[in-house]
């Protein structure tokens, strides 16, 4: 690097008589040597790489041929305390400039950029600040551009590493900037997201978007020196913090089982207390493994990229959840990290039928991801022409070849190289079933841009792609011309005539000829649920999503190998809670607490002076729901008692208590001793509610299962109970709400 007065090191040196007059000729004389050795020694561009090549040509030069090659040297270090004054990282590299150009993401200049400031006031260095937007909507060739011209008017050196400040759009967009001035203009990341610290920070891929398509201009340009500190991580959104984990999930999956067994370990903690920063008294050991997770992650990455830095093979088992997501994430105005965790349950669902993980590897993969509250699945994915588009695009991008690295075994990498779109059709929509298993019909939390307070990307993207439905837009009034059918009345008449019929039956006009006779034994129902897949999967995306104490009872469920059908799931659990706050209800009495999906439910409907009692007979269960209640923000709510429901039902009501609301979804035998117990023994308020939940399974069960006779019984015997009042819901799998006549 240039001295002040543009000497080199080598003239100022000598210049400045420290070394003897022979020690001086030897040096010159050397440097007159290395001129044609080893330039890179005496006349550097930059001290952070350096290229050679040999060249071959025939005697009369009508042919040459040339072999080039680079060698980049960088350093990759996960760090605590960046920004105080006495770590000597950023100081060693900007000291001996006087200065520090530095590109940081306005979001970062807001929560940080005072201790940044204090770091190179304190340490005699000077600071420039060029400040810019970080959203996905900013991640554009225009403001690539931007920072271009404001490097120039700061009067950037060729050898000056300018010091990049944010998460994974600013170190893409700083990173290409960096890429193109001079060429080659050496860059520090300093990460401060997830997604910068152990993905977009580290890598050479630098670039920005165009024209609706991710990524589509860019440079291989990596920085000479990454610092992720997870310090950073205290100011983040939390689903920022979410959507950068579905990163650490991917190089999981692909390059690190112990990765993905600690990921499982720590669960949606990383996201509920900010990666251990949460507040000062993080568990040390919690501390060492969130460490440990970005370290692991980062290593399995740079693994993966450097050792292919120009791209030039597609073996790349860090694109694992990048193969169809680019082309449907800016349409659909997602969050990067969203986007990238359906395309990974995806690709493991595609894994699977390849026979390379098995139905319990997948599971535990697509588990992870909802455990993490990513997104499984997003509606847009159902625009099987846009979804399949960005698969051409990815395999022109790659040469020719699809490549799509998914898990063979997990930890390992392979590579799906045919899915025509026969084939991927089908597979989607298999693929789109079994995300409806999962909590919240697969989708994530927060899983737009919009829903962080971030810019909509899809707005300016739908300007270049063709989507065949809006799945973010708004209900808006039809337009005038679209009203063919005249009045409201008339389109009742004409357009809905062809269901008048079965309107009819659902009213009883047909006559009794129309009707089930009901008797002592449920009448014959051939389907074994009452569920419609399209239904469940429509009311599922259109319901509140469960809130991340629930998710812990889902996850703790799955943990444990315990039986998911028995939670009552996101449906019926958003309308327990939404019941008892239209009821105005205080007191609960859960009967049958299981994992604890209902009496978190219910609680959190409840006003802070409300109560739930749930009673639950097998002690392992109530063990795990134990737990997940104490961990909640409901726990001083929640009254768990262990034995047997009759029994503590009428310690109960010796003692005087009374539940504005009762709910029974405990062992379908004893539905009716439990009701009675509600009615006879005081219980139930005088303008209280039993929930009988499951009412509808004496249609599904098997028709040798007693269960099946019992549930007909109860539903049977509440309909002749001259005190009460009953409609059933088909809600899941029925949920009868008994009311006392008033």
């Amino acid at each position: 690097i240039a001295s002040p007065n543009c000497k080199t090191r080598l003239d100022a040196m000598c210049e400045a008589g420290s070394l003897d007059e022979k020690i001086q000729a030897e040096y010159k004389n050397n440097a007159e040597h290395l001129e044609q050795a080893d330039p890179h020694a005496v006349y550097p561009t930059s001290i952070y790489r350096q290229c050679n090549g040999h060249t071959s040509a025939t005697p009369d030069a009508s042919i040459i041929e040339a072999v080039m090659s680079t060698s980049i040297t960088t350093t990759i270090r996960v760090e605590h305390g960046v920004l105080n004054p006495e770590n000597r990282l950023l100081y060693h590299v900007y000291k001996p400039l006087g200065r520090a150009v530095a590109i940081i993401d306005d979001k970062v200049e807001k929560y940080h950029g005072a201790a940044l400031s204090n770091y190179f006031k304190t340490n005699g260095i000077e600071l420039q600040k060029l400040i810019y937007s970080g959203g996905e909507a900013d991640k554009d060739i225009h403001n690539v551009e931007r920072i271009l011209v404001d490097l120039k008017s700061s009067g950037v050196a060729r050898n000056e590493p300018v010091l990049v400040v944010g998460g994974g759009v600013i170190a893409d967009i700083g990173g290409f900037a960096c890429a193109l001035y001079h060429r080659n203009t050496p860059y520090v990341m300093l990460c401060t997201s997830i997604v910068s610290g152990i993905d977009a920070g580290p890598s050479p891929r630098t670039c920005c978007d165009g024209y609706g398509y991710k990524n589509l201009y860019g440079a291989y340009h990596p920085p000479v020196l990454t610092l992720t500190d997870r310090q950073f991580f205290s100011t983040l959104h939390p689903g920022w913090l979410r959507h950068g984990i579905a990163e650490i999930i991917k190089m999981a999956c692909v390059k690190d089982y112990s990765l993905f067994c600690l990921l499982e370990d720590v669960g949606i903690n990383l996201v509920t207390e900010q990666f251990g920063t949460k507040d000062d008294n993080t568990d040390p050991e919690f501390a060492r493994k969130c460490d440990l997770i970005i370290a692991k992650a980062m290593e399995g990455y740079v693994r993966s990229e450097y050792g292919n830095l120009w791209e030039t093979h597609q073996c790349r088992p860090h694109a694992f959840g990048h193969t169809w997501s680019p082309g449907y994430e800016l349409p659909a105005g997602m969050l990067h990290g969203h986007a990238v965790a359906t395309c990974m349950g995806y690709g493991a669902y595609l894994s699977h039928l390849e026979g390379w993980i098995s139905k319990d590897e997948m599971n535990r993969v697509l588990m992870l991801i909802s455990n993490m509250e990513l997104s499984l699945w997003h509606p847009i994915m159902d625009d099987v022409e846009l979804v399949y588009a960005s698969q051409k695009k990815i395999v022109d991008k790659r040469g020719g070849s699809l490549c799509a690295p998914v898990p063979k075994e997990l930890g390992k990498c392979g590579y799906i190289q045919e899915l025509s779109k026969e084939r991927f059709t089908e597979t989607m929509a298999e693929y789109k079933k079994i995300c409806a298993t999962y909590p919240r019909g697969g989708i994530g939390i927060e899983v737009h841009c919009s829903d962080v307070g971030l810019e909509d990307p899809s707005v300016e993207a739908k300007k270049y792609v063709k989507v065949a439905s809006d799945v973010n837009a708004r209900a808006v009034e039809p337009l005038e011309e679209t009203n063919v059918e005249g009045t409201y009345n008339e389109w009742i008449e004409k357009a809905q005539s062809k269901r008048s019929d079965a309107h009819n039956e659902r009213l009883g006009l047909n006559g009794d000829s129309t009707r089930l006779t009901l008797g002592v034994e449920p009448p014959a129902f051939e389907a074994d649920t009452i569920f419609k897949d399209i239904v469940e999967d429509y009311s599922t995306q259109m319901t509140t999503a469960a809130s991340s104490d629930i998710d812990r009872v889902v996850a703790a469920t799955a943990e444990q190998g315990m039986f998911m059908p028995c939670m009552v799931g996101q449906l019926e659990g958003q309308f327990l809670k939404m019941f008892v706050q239209t009821a105005k209800a205080k007191t609960v009495l859960d009967i049958g607490t299981f994992t604890g999906y209902s009496a978190l439910s219910f609680a959190e409907g409840l006003p802070a002076d409300g109560s739930v009692v749930t009673l639950e007979f097998d002690e392992k269960i109530a063990a795990v729901a134990k737990e997940c209640f104490e961990a909640s923000a409901q726990a001083a709510k929640i009254d768990l008692r262990v034995g047997n429901a009759a029994a503590i039902m009428e310690e109960l009501a010796n003692v005087g208590q009374q539940f504005d609301v009762i709910f029974i979804d405990a062992d379908k035998d004893n539905y009716a001793a439990y009701y009675n117990l509600a009615m006879d023994s005081g219980l139930l308020a005088d303008d209280g509610c039993i929930l009988a939940d499951n009412s509808l399974c004496a249609l599904v069960y098997d028709k040798d299962d007693i269960r099946r006779q019992r549930l007909h019984e109860f539903n049977t015997m509440v309909a002749n109970d001259d005190r009460v009042e009953q409609t059933v819901l088909t809600v899941r799998e029925g949920i009868t709400i008994i009311r006392k006549k008033q």
